[in-house]
Parts: structure tokens; sequence; C-alpha cells
């Protein structure tokens, strides 16, 4: 027996297909399945009934499968605590990021944090929440970082920063300072993002604004993906979309004057750093919160 094989029957188990739990352990699906029969025969028992689709594992390969994820996890600790005693950041997070900032914040923080802590391996994930939580709960992912998030129990959350949205429209006119009110805006015809729906309709329902009840209004198109996919869509059509206020960073002046931020109650979403109870790479993350709250906080335009 050894890691290898337990790693891959937790990745049987956790994409019910062989080859898919290959191509996730990066080897060949004839090794992960060489692998696995050489451990059943070890112990001469079988873990997966493979007649059925999808795999399923059988009841001693469940109990064998709980065990070693039990193991997995104490072998990343062990690493993890023998790392923090030469006192260096090292190894290797999986960090899933919110696709609403992920195309801003990730400039800003990558090349700073892999060059202050060279052995250090940061793999990012660019998804939707929904999709975010998943991750997490199948442990493809480390930690995340989300906008107000609404997670179950389980989690770790700590705050990173706090970002304000703004719109960007080529509709608006007149406005001094570019300053406007959330009456200013037709919500009938706003591009919005699909994850930045129900955060909005909390926010501005918080501002004792009516303008909730139009949120939910099936005018409005919700759109999934990249927002500067929207900005790009809104500068060839025109158009008018929620932005977050870091977004600017990227703009060009004529851009910027296509921006408009909100001279009443500002709408603000508070970011935070995600990771599940059981995280083992606890120092990693204590450095990661620091350094991403100091970069992020005064990156703003």
């Amino acid at each position: 027996m050894n890691f290898r094989q337990l790693e891959y029957i937790i990745a049987v188990e956790r994409y019910r297909n062989f080859k898919r739990a290959a191509i996730a352990c990066d080897v060949a699906q004839s090794t992960l399945s060489r692998e696995i029969q050489r451990l059943e025969k070890e112990f001469d028992l079988i873990i997966f009934d493979r007649s059925r689709q999808p795999v399923l594992p059988t009841l001693k390969g469940l109990d064998i499968i709980g065990k070693a994820k039990e193991i997995r996890f104490q072998q990343k600790e062990f690493i993890q605590m023998a790392l923090e005693k030469k006192n260096e950041i090292s190894g290797q997070i999986n960090l899933a990021i919110t696709e609403i900032l992920a195309p801003y914040i990730t400039p800003i923080f990558i090349k700073k944090i892999t060059k202050k802590y060279p052995k250090l391996e940061i793999k990012i994930l660019e998804l939707s929440d929904r999709r975010i939580e998943d991750y997490l709960i199948n442990e493809q992912v480390d930690a995340a970082v989300m906008i107000n998030p609404s997670l179950t129990h389980g989690y770790y959350e700590q705050k990173l920063y706090k970002e304000k949205l703004c719109i960007y429209s080529t509709e608006l006119k007149n406005k001094p300072n570019n300053l406007i009110s959330l009456i200013d805006l037709n919500f009938n015809e706003i591009l919005l993002h699909e994850d930045l729906r129900d955060l909005l309709i909390r926010q501005i329902k918080d501002l004792g604004t009516r303008s909730s009840e139009t949120l939910r209004n099936n005018k409005i198109k919700y759109l999934k993906g990249n927002l500067e996919t929207l900005k790009n869509i809104i500068d060839l059509n025109g158009g008018t979309m929620f932005i977050p206020k870091i977004a600017a960073t990227y703009m060009s002046k004529e851009d910027r004057t296509q921006l408009f931020t909100f001279k009443e109650n500002t709408l603000e979403l508070e970011v935070n750093l995600v990771s599940t109870r059981g995280f083992e790479k606890k120092r990693i993350l204590k450095q990661l919160v620091n350094e991403l709250s100091n970069l992020l906080e005064f990156s703003t335009f």
C-alpha cells in the first residue's frame, strides 16, 4: 500500500469514473486501474463494483475509502508541520476566485506573492459562486476568494477587503462628476451577471429601495462568465452593467468617463477568503490572507 493508491481510490469515489479520476490524478487510466487492483489484491477485497455505471464503492470499499481520506489528511498535516519547522512558506495551494473579481484581483497579487514566496505554488481556478461551493465540498480547491459568501456551515471565512460596485454605461449622460443615484437606473435594461443578482437584491433591499423588486423582473439579462466579456459587449453595442470599482485599475481614460459611482449609500461587497474547517495548510492560509488584504485594500482606483 502507498499514498498514491489511496489518492486513486479517493478520486474514483469522488468522480465515480476511472477515466475522470485518472485525469484528476494526472496519470494514465491504465496506471490508476492497475494500482487500485494491486491494493485490492493486497487486502483481498473489492473496493469498487465495476459492473455498475457510474462506478460505486462496495460496502467494504466505503470503509476503506473513509480511512484513506483520514490517512491522506494526516499525511498533508505532517508535511505542513515539517515545512513550518523549516520556517518557510512552501507547498501547493489550489485557490478558486469568483469570476466576478478574478480578472481584476489576480494580476495584482499573483506576481508579488510568487516572488515573495518562491517555493509556494498557487493554482488558480476562475469559477462561478455555485461551482466554488461544489469544489470546496469535493476538496478540489483548498480555499476560495468569494463575495458575501452564503455557504452552509463547515467553512472558515476571513475578511480580505470591501469592494464597491459601480456602473459602467454608454447610455448615462450629463451626470456631474459621474455621480448617480439608484433611481437613475433602468433596471430592466441592465446586463447583469448571474452571481451579482442575488447579492444586489439583498444589498438594494437593505438600502430601503424598491428597486430590488425590479431586479426580479424577467426582462433583465442574467449572464454568466467574465465581466470583461460583458464590458466588451457594451463597448461595441451600448448598454449598462454593474462592475466592481477595482476594474477601473485597467481602464483607459476614455473608459473611465463611462464609469459612474453612487452618491448615496454606496453598494459595498465584502470579499472573504473561505476555506474548509479541515484545511491543513493553516500557515499558508494565514500568510495568504495577510498578503491579499494588504495588496487589495489599497489597489482600487
